[in-house]
């Protein structure tokens, strides 16, 4: 008589319930903290250019553009945490340096300002 080996179906059912168990328990804190980490980093990059600005501007340097920081008080002008490819943005119709921000969507709907260290998640 053949003996065989192997898992029975409901040996496999029971495993791939485990595994979609912790999926579903983990994916929103995972989701959680990535939309934490890009609004931080965000943040951060509007700080620094926000700082390059009023740099300049005690430089006596009227900034209208953000490639007018680099080099002198940029390394490089921030990447984007939210959109791929994209920078941190200049709204030249505000005169402070909290007019620096940051696209949430491609297409500019949202922006992320920076204005206090506890300013709210988008």
């Amino acid at each position: 008589m053949k003996k065989y080996r192997g898992f029975t179906l409901v040996e496999i059912m029971i495993v791939v319930a485990i595994i979609g168990l912790l999926v579903a328990i983990a994916l929103p804190n995972f989701m959680q903290a990535r939309r934490k980490s890009q609004f931080n980093t965000a943040r951060a990059s509007c700080k620094q250019v926000a700082g390059a600005i009023e740099q300049a501007r005690l430089d006596g340097t009227n900034v209208t553009e953000l490639g007018m920081l680099v080099p002198t008080y940029l390394k490089a002008i921030p990447r984007n945490p939210y959109i791929s490819g994209d920078t941190v943005t200049l709204d030249t119709s505000v005169p402070e340096p909290s007019n620096v921000y940051c696209r949430v969507t491609p297409d500019g709907t949202k922006k992320v300002y920076e204005f206090t260290p506890d300013s709210e998640m988008p």
